[in-house]
This record gives structure tokens, C-alpha cells and sequence, in this order.
């Protein structure tokens, strides 16, 4: 709804100049600005937000909002740009968290599939038009999915998908929670009924610096959370956040877990574990996911369902039945009649990238596993020669090719990564799609091969452009020429 002066100046807790008529909008974008919206004018890595102060004001801005006082133009001076953003995009979209159940999800690795396996869960529990999800993948708002644009959007985007949710009858809703995301305050007004932490391993230090940093605003989810928080024990900074933050639980295979994995075995493509819950026992749960990681993000996302109150009978249908995650492990069927696997997965680590191809590895049996990979641009550096180094570790033949590279030289990134590899079984071939090529000529009935990094994106961010590309799709077009 409009926001009057009044209610504007409550909102952000500064002075607001005398407005023309209530504030009808609020965005970060000066190209977005409608007649009688706010601009706020946020200060990115690499631009300034006065700078696009003029074209908001050409476009009809009633207010800029801002951290200093903008020339000529009706400002309300704030300590915090991204926090201002954040307040104005939760009043005007009335708040709508505190109309649905919100199920936060964050960790580096597992994020998205425990996200999916929550919906999953959620879905067959109070049908499909009742559950909503935003995640790195794509948006799903009861039946209809759109691709997302980040793995936490801004906060504008955030609220408004949340008030869509809300008016469209939706009444759950996992959003997965991305640590730019808390530390952008992407998520700040979001009121949150229950938590999962994943893991942590090394990604991002280009924003948080420190390990302990990334850590430390990860765990405010936790802080947010009132309801149920699971955090994995197998991870020493899960096990660190169930001791810090009062009324966790641990999930994992550790004795002490309150959601204890056990029993973890292979049935063709599916896995079956037993899952000792605090309230129901012993659960058998059988899902149509492969690897270890797997089965801890789905005893993760089993926990909170069942602590937020499902029946276990309910539980254990649902995991039965899930679909593939998009981009995660995401088997290209176009292979089978060659007689080999590919797989899709969104690896972008070292850590990430050795769990996969360690699965990768047992289904190829007595095959070969082939590895085209990369890391991305404008991230971490330092963990480029690890990258090279477990793919020459686990792959028989692996393919160093271009993520994203974003500003940064493909060929240096590609140096980077080598660095680390074995030059016996390694060869750079920066066209990702000549890269996938090359792998797909190499394998013989019986290999596995894995394209690991973008996994379900469908653009790929280079030096000279944004280009579309979408590995699923490559691989499916190459396999049929």
C-alpha cells in the first residue's frame, strides 16, 4: 500500500522531506523508478549511487533516499542504504512473512537440493498450490516456475515475491538464503519460522574476508529464527552453531545427533538411509538421489519437517517421490543411449567438486570419469589450484574450461586453475562448449562424465558480454548432432 511522510519517516527513522503525494514504489534501479516512487541510492563494488540520482529524478522519483544529502533532489539522509531498501520494500509490501510460514535454508554447499527436498516435502504435505520457493535455481509460486536472477534477490525482489506468494494462497515457503544475501540485507523485515544450516567450507572471502566472518553471518539466521533450527553436526561449524545458539539441534551421522543418519546404502539409482528422529523413532527413507551429501541434505530438510509438525508417514512418501534438482547432479538423458552418463552439477568449489565427482566415481563402476570444469572470475582466487588439484585427484580425464569469467581473462583464470592439476591427465580448452565437445567424443559406454559450475544458469557472464548457455542444453544439442 502507499506510505505516507509519516509513516515513511517512522519507517526509516530519519527526517523525510515534505512529500507530494504517498510513495506508490521503492527501487534500487534508476531505470525501474515509476511516477511518485523512492529511489535509494545504493553504493554497489563498482558504482556510486548519486551518480544515478538525475535519471531518478527524470524518471518521476518523489524521494531519494540515501547516505548523504543528494544535490537538488528531496533526500532522506539514512545511515544504511541497503537497510533503508530493505524497510521501504517490506512496509509497502506489507509485510507479508508474517503471513506465511518462511523456511530459511543456508550453508556453501547443499543449499539449493535441501531447498527443493524441503519444497518436495512441503508440497505433498499441503499440495502444490499451497507451497512457494525461491532459491538459486528459480522461483515456484504454486505451479508456475521462473528462472531467478540470484541466489538471493535484492530485498525489493525478495518481498515482492513473498507478497505474491501471499496473495496467490500460498502458505509455506522455503527461501534459501544466501550469505550476500544476509550481509546485504537482502532478507532484513523477512520473519523467519524455521532454519536449516547446511556446512560451511570455503567461497565468498572476496565479500566476508574471514572464515569466522562468513560464519558469524551465516549464524544470524539462527539468531532471526524463533522456531525449529537444524545445523549439520558432521560440520565443525554446524556443530559450533548448535552449541552457540540455544534450542538447536544437530543432524548428522555423529552418536549425539538428534536426527541420527545411519545405514546408508546404494539400491540402483536410489539411496536408503534410517533416520533416528527425537519423536518418531526410526524412519527408513528412501530417495532418488545418489551420494552421501544427499543424504545428509535430506535428513536436514526431514528434521524441520518434522519438527514443524508433519506426519512421518507423510515424510517418508514425499522423499520417495522427489524429482531431479535442477542443475544438481542432474543426469542429461540424452546419454543413455550411448551407454554413458552425463551429469550436470553446480560444483563452483574444490570441496563442492570433490563430493560429486567422488559420487561420479561409484556410478562409473568399472567406466572412466571425465571432468570439464572451471572457476569463476571476481570470486576467491585461492581456490582455483584446488579445483585443478581434486579433479586430477578423482577424474581419469579432466577438461579445464571458462565459468563465468566476468571481468577477469578466461586464459589466467584457466593458468590459475591448471596450476593445480596434473598435466597428465588435464588439457585447457576455454569454449566451454568445445570443452564439453571434447569430453563427450571421449567417453565410451560404461564413463561417467561431469560438467560441474553453472548447473542450472542459463547465462554465462564473460569479459566481452553476457551470452546465453545452459550446460543441460549443450550437452543435449551436442549429443544429438
Amino acid at each position: 500500500m502507499p506510505l505516507d511522510q509519516q509513516t515513511v519517516a517512522r519507517v526509516l527513522g530519519v527526517d523525510v522531506p515534505p512529500l507530494p503525494a504517498p510513495i506508490v514504489a521503492v527501487t534500487h534501479d534508476s531505470r525501474a523508478v515509476v511516477p511518485g516512487g523512492a529511489f535509494v541510492a545504493i553504493n554497489g563494488f563498482t558504482s556510486r549511487g548519486a551518480d544515478f540520482v538525475p535519471q531518478a529524478l527524470e524518471k518521476g522519483a518523489a524521494l531519494i533516499v540515501a547516505e548523504e544529502p543528494a544535490d537538488g533532489a528531496p533526500t532522506a539522509v539514512v545511515p544504511s542504504d541497503r537497510v533503508a531498501l530493505a524497510a521501504l520494500a517490506t512496509e509497502l509490501a506489507g509485510h507479508p512473512s508474517h503471513d506465511l510460514t518462511v523456511y530459511g535454508i543456508t550453508g556453501t554447499n547443499g543449499k539449493t537440493t535441501s531447498s527443493y527436498v524441503l519444497h518436495a516435502i512441503l508440497s505433498a504435505a499441503y499440495g502444490e498450490q499451497a507451497t512457494g520457493l525461491m532459491t538459486t535455481a528459480e522461483i515456484i509460486v504454486g505451479s508456475e516456475h521462473e528462472a531467478a536472477i540470484r541466489t538471493t534477490g535484492e530485498a525489493t525482489q525478495v518481498q515482492a515475491n513473498l507478497a505474491r506468494m501471499r496473495d496467490a494462497g500460498v502458505q509455506h515457503v522455503v527461501l534459501e538464503t544466501s550469505s550476500h544475501g544476509i550481509h546485504l540485507h537482502r532478507v532484513d523485515g523477512t520473519r523467519y519460522a524455521a532454519a536449516l544450516f547446511t556446512n560451511l567450507t570455503r567461497d565468498h572471502l572476496d565479500l566476508h574476508g574471514t572464515m569466522e566472518d562468513y560464519y558469524l553471518t551465516k549464524r544470524r539466521l539462527f539468531e532471526w529464527t524463533a522456531g525449529p533450527k537444524l545445523a549439520n553436526v558432521d560440520d565443525d561449524w554446524g556443530r559450533r552453531l548448535v552449541g552457540e545458539i540455544e534450542g538447536s539441534l544437530g543432524f548428522g551421522t555423529a552418536d549425539d545427533a538428534a536426527y541420527r543418519i545411519s545405514g546408508e546404502r546404494t539400491e540402483g539409482t536410489s539411496t536408503v538411509f534410517e533416520l533416528d528422529t527425537p519423536g518418531h523413532g526410526r524412519l527408513t527413507l528412501t530417495i532418488p538421489l545418489l551420494g552421501d551429501y544427499n543424504v545428509h541434505n535430506v535428513a536436514g530438510a526431514a528434521g524441520i519437517a518434522l519438527e514443524m509438525g508433519m506426519p512421518p508417514e507423510t515424510l517418508v512418501s514425499a522423499v520417495r517421490e522427489m524429482a531431479q534438482v535442477p542443475g544438481r547432479f542432474e543426469r542429461v538423458p540424452a546419454a543413455v543411449d550411448r551407454g554413458f552418463e552425463v551429469v550436470v552439477d553446480y560444483a563452483h568449489t574444490d570441496v563442492g567438486l570433490r563430493l560429486v565427482l567422488e559420487v561420479a566415481r561409484e556410478v562409473a563402476a568399472g567406466g572412466r570419469l571425465i571432468c570439464v570444469y572451471g572457476a569463476a572470475g571476481a570470486r576467491d582466487a585461492a581456490k582455483r589450484p584446488k579445483m585443478g588439484a581434486v579433479a586430477s585427484e578423482l577424474a581419469d580425464s579432466a577438461i579445464v574450461t571458462t565459468d563465468d569469467a566476468y571481468h577477469e581473462d578466461p586464459q589466467q583464470i584457466a593458468d590459475e586453475v591448471f596450476a593445480g592439476a596434473d598435466p597428465a591427465n588435464t588439457q585447457v580448452v576455454l569454449d566451454r562448449r568445445a570443452a564439453i565437445a571434447a569430453a563427450l567424443a571421449e567417453a565410451r559406454p560404461g564413463d561417467v562424465v561431469v560438467v560441474a559450475g553453472k548447473g542450472h544458469e542459463r547465462v554465462q557472464h564473460l569479459p566481452t558480454g553476457d551470452v546465453p548457455f545452459h550446460d543441460v542444453t549443450v550437452v543435449t544439442e551436442l549429443l544429438q548432432a
